[in-house]
């Protein structure tokens, strides 16, 4: 029997065109809402004389029963819970609060699930809260659900069979099935590639649901609300990359590379990386591609990529500063081969492979090289295959390690372009927009040949200390905002302001590395 589907755009409070974290919040109207986050906002209760900035219809809510809270420097969203009578739930876990003092401050990633409800999670009060936190979600998130009642399963895949068909191509043809067993209603992993997860925990076969878990399907979104299954179809693209590394040691521990590293990027944004010889890029990098050990949480859409090395290695794409293809074949060849290698086979039919082919290549402007030996192309148009060749397995963050080392300024605009198209979409694939991470040494050349702006989104800047011999955050914000807080009219000279004076600079490393830390890089324990 084929599922009842009804569509609808979740009501949004959303007035400001500006970027911000969204809440999917459900409440006891049973109505689906987006709130957009806008700064600090306090939560409790709709009530008269109510002052709390988001109000929740709900007799288990408190007045002030919680904060949303930013921090700037680390462009993230925080969660304090005030409430010592019904708590919030976050992924499971209660947050701690005595008598809202000194409560615990949650730093939120992409897809948190938060609940206002009693302690019997699996059996929800019917005035319980739910709250899906992301920084994906549009304003006007297009929602769909399906009846429970109507179906003994729901099939959710690639698949045009499946009841539910998500338009990811990280998603496999037949990913996962809701049905209703004597245990209860229960979801089953098909043997996918990339997994199910249940409120932000990965499942192992299957899992029993209750009402209000949240389900993680590729990047789509999937809620028990009563009798029905609420869900997004945001299509190929990436959500937030939450960084944040403690420590990168060697020597056993007695030597700490880098420290003390916190950032949050969201989808579309191009972001420039900046630090000196010995900084500690190539470790960061590294640290955020599982190659070394480190205390830290890697996270992209609110999925730990540290605990799931396989699906690292699916979503993070590292573009070499050196071409290790083979020249001798022909560019064509050389993406559909690399298609086969990484576009399991179990999971992409041939007509799949060859359009992802098509596709990368339009995208990376090289469908006229197809049949053009690699040996024949310029430098720039190896690199442009480079590009192409890490597009192939649908990674949603690609980091970019010197792709502009050896090249022309003409060339260099022209390459930082193509990885700027990259954080957009990708050839007739709606939604694909990636995120990208970008080591240069020549910054002021990814410029909009238009409106001459940065293509840069962000700027991340490593700085190694005098006092530790550590590389630490020294910097991370907009183009704008860096050249401000360096005072510097260009992005390249940000390095002369960090670098030593025995290499030419300034040697003001650990003044903005001190700086970082008292403007509240690092406040919130």
């Amino acid at each position: 029997m084929e599922a009842n589907k009804t569509t609808f755009y979740a009501a949004s409070n959303d007035t400001a065109a500006a970027k911000t974290a969204s809440l999917l919040l459900i409440d006891a109207r049973r109505s689906p809402m987006m709130v957009s986050l806008t700064g600090n906002m306090t939560l409790g209760r709709e009530r008269p004389g109510a002052t709390a900035q988001l109000r929740v219809v709900s007799e288990i809510a408190s007045t002030r029963h919680g904060e949303f809270y930013f921090d700037e420097a680390t462009d993230s969203f925080y969660y304090v819970n005030y409430s010592a009578t019904n708590g919030t739930y976050i992924n499971g876990k209660q947050l701690i609060s005595v008598n809202g003092q000194n409560p615990e401050a949650y730093r939120l990633a992409d897809g948190d699930v938060l609940r206002i409800d009693r302690k019997t999670l699996n059996e929800p009060h019917p005035q319980a809260v739910l709250m899906v936190f992301s920084r994906s979600f549009k304003a006007d998130e297009r929602w769909q659900s399906v009846n429970l009642n109507a179906a003994a399963r729901i099939t959710i895949g690639r698949a045009k069979s499946n009841v539910i068909r998500i338009k990811d191509m990280t998603a496999s043809r037949e990913h996962a099935m809701i049905s209703l067993t004597e245990q209860g209603l229960a979801v089953y992993d098909m043997k996918s590639q990339n997994g199910v997860y249940v409120n932000a925990q990965k499942i192992n076969g299957s899992a029993l649901l209750y009402n209000h878990d949240v389900i993680r399907v590729a990047s789509t979104t999937l809620i028990v609300l009563d009798n029905i299954i609420l869900y997004n179809n945001p299509g190929e693209s990436a959500g937030a990359l939450s960084v944040n590394i403690r420590s990168v040691t060697v020597d056993n521990g007695k030597r700490a590379l880098l420290r003390d590293v916190n950032f949050t990027v969201d989808n579309n944004d191009f972001v420039l990386i900046l630090g000196g010889s010995g900084a500690g890029k190539t470790t960061l990098i590294n640290a955020i591609l599982g190659k070394m050990d480190s205390d830290s949480d890697i996270l992209l859409d609110g999925q730990d990529l540290k605990a799931d090395p396989s699906y690292m290695h699916a979503m993070i794409g590292l573009v070499p500063q050196f071409i290790d293809l083979r020249l001798e074949d022909k560019v064509y060849n050389t993406l559909r081969d690399l298609a086969d290698i990484k576009l399991d086979s179990r999971y992409y039919d041939k007509q799949e492979k060859d359009q992802r082919v098509y596709d990368v290549m339009e995208k990376v402007g090289i469908t006229a090289l197809k049949d053009h030996y690699l040996k024949q192309l310029s430098g720039g148009q190896k690199k442009k295959t480079s590009v192409a060749a890490q597009l192939i397995g649908f990674q949603r963050v690609f980091i970019c390690d010197e792709p502009d080392s050896g090249l022309d300024a003409a060339s260099r605009e022209q390459q930082m372009s193509i990885f700027k198209g990259i954080t957009e979409h990708i050839g007739e694939m709606a939604n694909s927009s990636k995120i990208v991470m970008v080591i240069s040494h020549e910054p002021d050349d990814a410029i909009n040949p238009e409106t001459h702006q940065t293509l840069f989104t962000k700027v991340l800047v490593i700085a190694k200390s005098t006092k530790d011999g550590s590389g630490h955050l020294a910097f991370f914000g907009t183009p704008q905002a860096a050249l401000k807080y360096f005072n510097v009219t260009r992005l390249q000279d940000i390095m002369k302001e960090i670098n030593p004076q025995h290499e030419g600079g300034k040697g003001l490393s650990d003044y903005y590395i001190e700086r970082q830390y008292a403007e509240g890089g690092h406040h919130v324990q």
